[in-house]
């Protein structure tokens, strides 16, 4: 075997375990994928865009200090790369050294691909974190570490103070790694975001459900084809901490949604404010409120479906998990059991994509309505999905449910 023959029967085993990584990954199997893409990045080490995915895995991990040596390695085989300055950006934003992303973000966008917005889009978020504007001369070099630790450029109040502040929920929501999270959502059409919501903000929204005060209408689902649990539908106003959490995400997942209508060469354009786009709802007669929570005992469920009410819909919507989900390594620790978050192809079958997300206390999705972006050949199309919730075999699962827009 010529050498050149070798190399790319490297390449292409190489790419074969970065996708068997991501699909681990997408099953929330995180340590599996961990083990797949470091064997990746042994196959073909001179791989940058393997040294990125590598530092994405371990970012999910949790496992900051090693996701950053690997973004750093990606950009020393290819220092025009725009991807891993996002990620090591998101990395410093999560560690509260916003100028510091803010500088890595100007790289990336410095480097991203022609018509790409979505770096320029979290710059933005990141300079309104700390009122950069457009100066960025106050910004650390991004290649270099400084000593110590300096002081965090924001310091969060206690959340108990801060759940009807749209103000802190803009600044929570613009530090999230939307880079990462559009990759994720275009490729895969679902993401988990880890603790969005704490354990108070929960207890908080949990309790709601036996508030008449807050809802409007309730659904007791009981039957094999859709499902086995109770629904409350939130009446307006809504309560403070799910309006200024919808208000928040918007316009980070407007951004997604018209990137994709971009990909697909579809003239509309969805609004940048939630506002207006509620305005838009309300001129097709859907002004109900859409938020609700979901809850499920033993055996419950909820079946694959497809979201289909209303003439104006938005391609995304979010789900936060409210109550705590036992150890599974661990017989007697409280918390739901089964209950994973489902998301499948359409028509179902051998060949269709399914995803199994184990999502805990506190944790979010962001999942397509009722399709996803698919790429076919040289063009973008639209792939048909459900979504829905495994059997509950143990305990209580109490779920916050976002459309994104609102119904009849």
């Amino acid at each position: 075997m010529t050498l050149k023959k070798q190399k790319e029967k490297q390449r292409r085993r190489a790419r074969k375990m970065a996708e068997e990584a991501w699909e681990a990954a997408n099953n929330h199997n995180l340590q599996l994928a961990e083990k797949i893409i470091r064997r990746a990045v042994a196959t073909q080490p001179e791989n940058p865009v393997l040294w990125n995915d590598q530092g994405m895995v371990l970012a999910l991990n949790q496992k900051d200090d090693e996701a950053e040596d690997a973004f750093r390695t990606a950009l020393s085989l290819a220092p025009d790369y725009a991807e891993p300055y996002a990620h090591l950006a998101a990395i410093q934003i999560r560690q509260g050294y916003t100028r510091r992303a803010v500088a890595l973000q100007e790289q990336a966008v410095k480097f991203a691909p022609r018509g790409e917005t979505k770096y320029l889009d979290q710059l933005a978020s990141y300079r309104a974190l700390i009122g950069h504007g457009d100066d960025s001369a106050a910004a650390a070099p991004a290649a270099i570490k400084a000593p110590g630790k300096p002081k965090r450029d924001v310091e969060p109040a206690p959340a108990a103070a801060l759940r009807g502040d749209l103000e802190f929920w803009q600044r929570r929501i613009a530090a999230l790694d939307w880079c990462g999270l559009t990759e994720q959502l275009t490729r895969e059409g679902c993401a988990l975001v880890p603790g969005l919501l704490d354990a108070d903000a929960c207890l908080d929204l949990r309790s709601m459900f036996s508030d008449d005060a807050h809802l409007a209408k309730t659904v007791v689902m009981d039957a094999e084809r859709f499902g086995n649990g109770t629904y409350r539908y939130f009446q307006a106003p809504l309560p403070e901490i799910v309006d200024c959490l919808r208000r928040a995400v918007y316009p980070h997942v407007a951004r997604i949604a018209n990137d994709w209508q971009a990909l697909l060469n579809e003239p509309e354009r969805y609004p940048f404010e939630w506002e207006d786009f509620r305005k838009e709802c309300a001129a097709a007669g859907q002004t109900t409120p859409t938020p609700i929570l979901l809850r499920y005992g033993p055996g419950g469920f909820n079946a694959l479906h497809r979201d289909l009410r209303g003439r104006v819909f938005f391609p995304l919507q979010m789900a936060v998990v409210l109550s705590p989900r036992a150890e599974a390594a661990d017989a007697a620790s409280e918390g739901f059991r089964g209950g994973d978050f489902l998301f499948c192809d359409v028509p179902e079958g051998k060949k269709s994509r399914r995803r199994e997300v184990a999502a805990g206390l506190g944790d979010a999705l962001l999942f397509c309505t009722r399709d996803r972006l698919v790429r076919v050949g040289g063009a973008y199309g639209l792939q048909a999905v459900k979504h829905g919730v495994a059997k509950i075999t143990e305990g209580e699962r109490t779920v916050l449910g976002m459309p994104f827009h609102e119904y009849r």
